[in-house]
């Protein structure tokens, strides 16, 4: 029993644990929101493009809604194919419904244009937030939802776009900070009126997915799926998927349904709000404004055309202000587009707003982080991630090896007695009561308990969170993205020759051979190649880096196995020497001297 419940409870946390990670998208079956009525500009002006560039990044903006169009990661390890990795998933023009092409800006009605690509862009700033709160009489002091700005100034690291008409001035400048991966944003509105006039200001950051990309498959689960998320200030995050923006749940708590759009609003302050998948993360925090913003999320389908996708959108939403005559209201937003690397996190903006939290490590994160750690030191020792990640298993396993020898004494203990409980099945196979009496009468003379198994796999059960934080730490290590090791050219994606699988099928499977087994023949059997096959399985698709763990984890287990039997067998020995030894100077007559005659 021992053996069959450790390795059933292995396959249903691993089944649980697929589903947990890999919860579906429910995309499919969302309808499209409404589309909020918007004012643009009759007609459009044609576009100009300003790039910033650093050693990490290339930026390029665009003045249609003065937002980011692509965000390429140009450093060897973030390149696909040769080609820099663009991290900006914004579609191009006419990708999504009712999206005019770039060629002709103004196809299509106001109703079309006002779904058009630049609303759902990185970097967004709208003026006229429909869900701040504000008088229905509000005088708008910007008024356009989108405008067509004008590149002012740039420099290699920095992009300055104005609008301005005769009740407005609008400044907005995006530079490069001293940090990895970072942009400011600068916006300032001034009111140019004679009279008092209105602003609500929202940054927003966007990704956009086709429902193909983020799907899992065969218990692979895909590294974009995303979620929408706000990190408060106190490092309360909540992280919120598709499934969560249907429609019938716009009257739970938190959600703010506004002309037809349902928005998750933390009226906590926040100090990131994010749109992130296993890798990658487009986060802003707030620096500087007049007032505090909220965080408001939202996952919004688009179900026309031939490859149906979403938008993830996170915002930074400003309550409604009130500019005096010649007043200036300046919003500083930081923006951090690129790799959830942990150490650069750590010193993203300047450690202030708790961008290490988009990492999400799941339930046993207070775990997780120190494995995180133990690996970030090993590989700083050796500068290889494959053998950082068997040092690590190693590491882990001599670790909890004391949590595992209970349960493998047990079962050798049981096996030893599988013969005499064999005997009495047979003895008392049609009086169960006298056969559990037997074995009860068994159990008592060798110092054993029924209870033995049970108690046996309790301790390894306590190494279980261990190992579901190993599992989420790997699944969730973009330092993996992109790096060789052995064969694999990647070891955040799949063996692509599906070998290492199969190797792990068969350690498995030799595992499952040297285990001792007290079930019955058939059920032996069933273990002994049902197991190894659906871990084969499981590792056709899940990342090469999670392979070498689980095989030196297997192979460490073999070891582990014949050590604990070898160190039993030879106390055995011992034991059973001395009692014969006791029991032959029982049995020898006493005699002192000569016998009388």
């Amino acid at each position: 029993m021992g053996s069959a419940f450790r390795f059933i409870f292995i396959a249903l946390s691993g089944v649980l644990l697929y589903f947990w990670l890999a919860k579906p998208n429910s995309n499919g079956t969302r309808q499209q929101l409404e589309q909020p009525q918007v004012v643009v500009p009759a007609t459009r002006a044609a576009y100009e493009y300003c790039e910033i560039k650093t050693d990490l990044f290339r930026a390029q903006l665009t003045t249609r809604g003065a937002t980011l169009k692509r965000f390429e990661l140009i450093t060897p390890k973030y390149e696909k194919n040769g080609k820099p990795h663009d991290v900006s998933t914004t579609p191009q023009p006419g990708a999504v419904p009712n999206t005019p092409s770039e060629e002709d800006p103004n196809a299509g009605s106001e109703q079309a244009a006002g779904t058009a690509h630049e609303f759902r862009q990185q970097l967004f700033v709208q003026f006229r937030n429909p869900t701040s709160p504000g008088p229905k009489d509000t005088k708008w002091d910007v008024a356009y939802d989108s405008m067509d700005w004008k590149l002012a100034a740039k420099t290699p690291t920095s992009c300055t776009f104005e609008y301005s008409d005769d009740s407005v001035k609008l400044q907005k400048l995006i530079s490069a900070t001293q940090n990895a991966y970072e942009l400011e944003i600068s916006t300032s509105v001034q009111n140019l009126a004679s009279e008092p006039r209105e602003t609500a200001v929202a940054i927003d950051t966007v990704a956009w997915w086709l429902d193909k990309d983020v799907a899992s498959h065969m218990f692979r689960v895909s590294p974009y799926v995303t979620t929408v998320e706000c990190i408060g200030e106190d490092g309360t995050a909540i992280r919120k998927r598709p499934d969560a923006f249907e429609p019938s749940h716009w009257e739970e708590p938190g959600f703010k349904a506004t002309a037809g759009q349902g928005w998750f609003q933390v009226d906590a302050a926040p100090a990131v709000a994010a749109v992130s998948n296993a890798y990658f993360s487009h986060a802003i925090a707030p620096v500087d404004a007049p007032v505090r913003p909220i965080c408001q999320l939202q996952v919004e389908p688009r179900r026309g055309g031939a490859d149906p996708g979403s938008f993830y959108r996170a915002r930074l939403a400003y309550p409604t202000r009130i500019l005096q005559p010649g007043q200036t209201d300046t919003y500083k937003v930081l923006s951090y587009i690129g790799p959830k690397e942990r150490r650069v996190l750590a010193l993203a903006g300047d450690g202030k707003h708790r961008l290490s939290d988009l990492i999400d490590l799941g339930f046993f994160a207070s775990i997780a982080k120190v494995l995180v750690e133990f690996l970030l030191r090993v590989h700083g020792v050796i500068p290889n991630w494959g053998i950082a990640i068997i040092v690590l298993t190693l590491c882990a396993r001599v670790l909890l090896f004391p949590l595992a020898v209970p349960g493998i004494r047990t079962m050798i203990r049981m096996r030893e007695l599988r013969p005499e409980l064999d005997a009495l099945n047979e003895k008392y196979k049609d009086d169960v009561r006298a056969k559990g009496v037997a074995q009860m009468e068994l159990f008592r003379k060798h110092g054993m308990s029924p209870f033995d198994q049970i108690k046996g796999c309790l301790p390894q059960l306590a190494t279980m969170p261990v190992w579901f934080a190993l599992y989420t730490t790997l699944q969730t290590a973009v330092e993996l993205y992109n790096i060789p090791f052995l064969w694999f050219p990647d070891l955040s994606a799949p063996d692509p020759y599906f070998v290492l699988p199969f190797i792990i099928g068969g350690t498995y499977f030799v595992q499952q051979k040297i285990m001792p087994f007290q079930g019955d023949p058939a059920q032996r059997k069933m273990m002994l190649y049902f197991m190894p096959g659906m871990f084969t399985v499981f590792m056709l698709f899940l990342p090469s880096g999670l392979g070498v763990y689980m095989f030196t984890n297997s192979i460490l287990a073999i070891l582990q196995q014949q050590g604990v039997e070898a160190l039993a067998r030879r106390s055995s020995d011992k034991g059973r020497v001395a009692v014969t030894a006791v029991s032959e100077t029982t049995s020898r007559p006493l005699t002192r001297g000569k016998p009388r005659s």
